[in-house]
């Protein structure tokens, strides 16, 4: 199976109520190290300054091959966590690298696209028509489209202009914060049947305590075994990642070993390690 991961890796910055960590981070990070050691053939298109690149050498290692676009600074998120709650996160930016544009995407294929941005304006909606064409399946995190910036520099949630994009992409994944604020639903049934309606064909739906996917007949949960709040960040990246992986099983074993894989990566910091 062939990945190709899109957008910015990040210096992250994890406050718990327990230790302060400088990590490198970012969706493309976490998921394409967990994707590749659960044997897909992966590669990263990313953005950082020149000067963070051994940052990311465990990414770099661990894929088949990294393409860092231009940019002169690097995405820097602080993640607060001020309760034992993983799903309790203040984030707050402290830089951002360029957005993308067309000319870093161009003559691109692969079998599946993962769109994994940290925040909305990284990648401009028109560009995914564009990389639509270019896979046979298009995957969607949903905070690269609902994270906005404030002139604060604090992450805050609110509603996508552009559903009608959604038609495109066949695995949409959310949190459960990202989820009703697209539907104004908290139970997780209800909200993947509603965002299933805005034309994705599989929602992919991660909360504190499990993964749930919903393709329109069939709704499949599993639970994450009890897990660490050190290894919370990169939860919903390891398990999108560990999903596609595992795209050609049944839609429920899928599901299963996507707890699995992000239950065994949250015991510890970092990105899975098979």
């Amino acid at each position: 199976m062939q990945m190709t991961f899109i957008g910015h890796v990040s210096k992250d910055i994890n406050k718990t109520l327990r230790a302060t960590t400088i990590a490198p981070g970012g969706g493309v990070y976490y998921g394409s190290i967990a994707a590749s050691r659960l044997g897909a053939t992966c590669s990263v298109i990313t953005k950082c300054a020149e000067e963070d690149k051994t940052l990311f050498a465990e990414m770099t290692q661990a894929v088949a091959a990294v393409f860092f676009k231009s940019s002169q600074r690097t995405t820097t998120i602080e993640n607060l966590y001020p309760s034992d709650n993983p799903d309790d996160r203040i984030s707050r930016v402290l830089s951002l690298a360029d957005s993308f544009s067309l000319d870093d995407i161009l003559r691109i294929e692969s079998q599946i696209f993962v769109i994994s941005a940290l925040w909305h304006g990284e990648i401009p909606e028109d560009l995914l028509p564009i990389l639509r064409k270019g896979c046979d399946l298009l995957a969607l995190d949903a905070q690269g489209f609902l994270r906005n910036i404030d002139s604060n520099g604090q992450m805050v949630y609110s509603k996508w202009d552009r559903l009608d994009l959604l038609k495109l992409v066949d695995v949409f994944k959310v949190d459960s914060k990202e989820a009703f604020v697209l539907t104004g639903h908290k139970d997780r049934l209800t909200a993947c049947q509603k965002i299933k309606e805005l034309g994705v064909k599989i929602v992919l739906l991660t909360h504190n305590q499990g993964v749930c996917a919903y393709d329109g007949k069939n709704f499949y949960e599993a639970k994450f075994a009890p897990y660490k709040l050190e290894g919370r960040t990169g939860r919903g990246d390891t398990c999108l990642a560990s999903f596609l992986a595992s795209f050609d099983q049944p839609l429920d074993v899928a599901v299963k070993i996507s707890a699995e894989v992000t239950s065994k990566k949250m015991q510890y910091p970092g990105p899975y390690k098979g």
